[in-house]
């Protein structure tokens, strides 16, 4: 096996340090169009009284519009987009990867029991409620599908491949990853504060997770994990049925990323 890695994702030195704030304004600024045509299409003027399967295809949407806006912002840049730009690689020893995500999990659940000791359990966001409520069984393996196998993947691409990967070459891993960090728990927002920064320190973890093991497969495997065990939780599911989404959940994830993975370097 080889020894842990102690450098930080692969140099992207022609990406400066603003290019993720501009791909992330600008996704949000075509997502929020989007959002306003449908609206205008469907006859709607509240976001909340649109009917399930535009919600469904509007999050969709959503999530392709954020690996474009990444694509894209390191295509301009540096002229060529590929896999290993954004830490898309085969795990490279998964005994090192399961470590350090364990270690970023329980960074998160300690994070988020002490805020819930202090200021209390929070409400729950507006989504969740709606799934509590959601009886149709295609509506439910359609949001399960999107929250358990999609998010993790569009959303480790986004903040881990791209924004850290910029990040940690230009201000350092550490510097990176709080700032990461900040920015995923804000973009979770209408969500609670306590809920925000729980997130927050979620995304610092998957930032070390993916210094530590030079691939965001793990990281999307942890998201994956978390957000399978939410929905579970959140549905009250039976014990079987929700060890069932959570496997399947995470190996659709390790699966799909792995096949399409570059696969690592030989050391000589």
């Amino acid at each position: 096996m080889t020894g842990e890695p102690h450098t930080p994702p692969e140099p992207r030195t022609g990406v400066p340090v603003w290019v993720p704030f501009v791909a992330l304004l600008a996704a949000l600024v075509l997502i929020n169009l989007f959002g306003a045509v449908l609206l205008g299409v469907l006859g709607e003027t509240n976001p909340d009284d649109l009917p399930d399967g535009a919600t469904i295809g509007l999050t969709l949407v959503q999530d392709l519009i954020f690996v474009y806006a990444a694509w894209i912002a390191v295509k301009i840049a540096l002229g060529h987009a590929t896999r290993e730009d954004f830490g898309l690689r085969r795990v490279d020893g998964w005994q090192r990867a399961l470590k350090w995500a364990a270690i970023a999990f329980a960074l998160f659940w300690a994070v988020t029991i002490v805020l819930a000791l202090i200021f209390g359990t929070p409400k729950d966001q507006q989504l969740v409620t709606d799934i509590k409520r959601e009886d149709t069984v295609g509506v439910l393996i359609a949001w399960a599908v999107l929250i358990c196998v999609v998010a993790p993947i569009v959303e480790e691409f986004f903040f881990r491949g791209f924004m850290f990967t910029v990040f940690a070459r230009r201000l350092g891993p550490v510097w990176g990853a709080l700032l990461v960090g900040l920015v995923f728990g804000a973009g979770h927002a209408p969500a609670p504060a306590i809920s925000l920064i729980a997130l927050g320190a979620f995304g610092v973890g998957l930032c070390l997770v993916y210094w530590r093991t030079q691939s965001i497969i793990p990281c999307m495997a942890l998201h994956a994990l978390n957000n399978s065990i939410t929905f579970g939780s959140v549905k009250d599911l039976d014990p079987a049925l929700f060890a069932g989404v959570v496997v399947a959940s995470v190996g659709v994830v390790v699966a799909a990323a792995t096949a399409v993975a570059a696969r690592p370097a030989v050391s000589a």
